[in-house]
């Protein structure tokens, strides 16, 4: 099941959101974490892929991340952007040319500070359930 699709859908999601774009500033979601850019952004993080596939029908799990790094003193900036991420992504209907997405959740919402550089990092984890679109 194609994690490029999944990626790519929720990449123009992200990008299209208005509260994420004010939140976080327009062009500033990253397949990786990007050089000397100040933040606030949005990276994808950890994806994995397990079968979810029944006996007549194929399917995929897909658990992924979005980081969301932010400069500011406190939680509040990291906060509000896992927010919007969340509201942006939770239950979404997205397009996936050749695939079902069966559904997209918000599973958790973690964050800390990051030792080195001293930034907020938080990662909002989502569950997808995909399958082929002929099902």
């Amino acid at each position: 099941m194609s994690a490029n699709a999944l990626q790519r859908a929720v990449f123009e999601r992200l990008t299209a959101d208005a509260d994420v774009t004010a939140l976080a500033g327009p062009g500033k979601v990253f397949d990786g974490r990007p050089e000397r850019m100040q933040p606030p952004y949005l990276v994808f993080g950890d994806w994995r892929i397990d079968d979810w596939s029944t006996g007549s029908e194929e399917g995929a799990e897909h658990r992924f991340e979005i980081e969301i790094w932010s400069d500011a003193r406190g939680r509040k900036q990291a906060a509000s952007l896992a927010e919007a991420v969340r509201a942006a992504l939770h239950d979404a209907t997205l397009g996936l040319p050749g695939f079902h997405l069966v559904n997209l959740r918000h599973t958790r919402t973690r964050s800390g500070r990051e030792p080195k550089s001293r930034h907020i990092r938080a990662r909002i984890a989502f569950r997808a359930v995909l399958e082929p679109a002929a099902f």
